[in-house]
């Protein structure tokens, strides 16, 4: 299960807002693996390295710039997409068939309905979580919206090394999210002194889940049309 910043786990009032008095940058290794042997470089892009402080702490304001998710040759591209609160993603079509794109994660469930290629639709996500996005037309198109309320997150490179830029100086919980493996995370406490670290992922979900689409029923009995 992920865990983004200020859950409703904790009410914030137990916690004095702290300055963030320095920054410094963390950096680190992820491996990822599938029964035991090495993954292709693409898959290193799935994963989401992430920091929740123990402490509220004023952070720099958020990056809301516009982002895209393409749907081509029946895929999301990217298939994982990390995002700030308060930003807008588009969802245009360059395949010539309809798609649409639809979630129906809590607080961030959302419905562009049926557009063919040249058209786009977009959604603002307002709330941090997990969004799950599907295609209502085509079973395996499916991908990940990280939605974030703080600035502490990452994508590593396809070598799997990463940088936490601009951590503040508090203790917390260093997360490693991928879509097919189990969540990681670890303790810090960036106040002292933090060597970089390897951190080893293995391959166990399937890469497209079984779900349903947005009227919650099976997709084998959706009747073909020339999609």
């Amino acid at each position: 299960m992920l865990i983004f910043y200020r859950l409703i786990l904790v009410p914030i009032f137990v916690f004095s807002v702290i300055p963030q008095l320095y920054a410094a940058d963390y950096n680190g290794l992820i491996s990822i693996t599938k029964k035991g042997k090495p993954v292709k470089p693409s898959e290193y892009a799935d994963a989401v390295i992430y920091f929740v402080p123990d402490q509220v702490i004023n952070t720099p304001p958020l990056n809301t710039e516009t982002k895209e998710m393409k749907m081509e040759k029946k895929t999301y591209s990217p298939r994982v997409l990390p995002v700030s609160v308060g930003t807008e993603v588009s969802f245009p079509n360059f395949d010539p068939i309809l798609h649409n794109a639809f979630s129906t994660s809590t607080n961030n469930n959302f419905d562009l309905g049926l557009y063919s290629g040249g058209d786009k639709g977009s959604h603002k996500f307002e709330k941090p979580g997990l969004v799950r996005v599907y295609c209502n037309v085509h079973h395996a198109m499916v991908a990940y919206i990280l939605v974030f309320d703080s600035p502490y997150y990452t994508t590593p490179s396809s070598e799997g090394s990463f940088t936490l830029k601009d951590l503040p100086p508090v203790s917390g919980q260093l997360f490693i999210w991928h879509p097919r493996a189990k969540l990681i995370k670890k303790k810090f406490d960036f106040s002292k002194a933090v060597e970089q670290e390897k951190f080893d992922l293995e391959l166990t979900k399937r890469r497209i889940p079984k779900h349903s689409n947005k009227a919650g029923k099976s997709y084998r009995k959706i009747k073909k049309k020339n999609y």
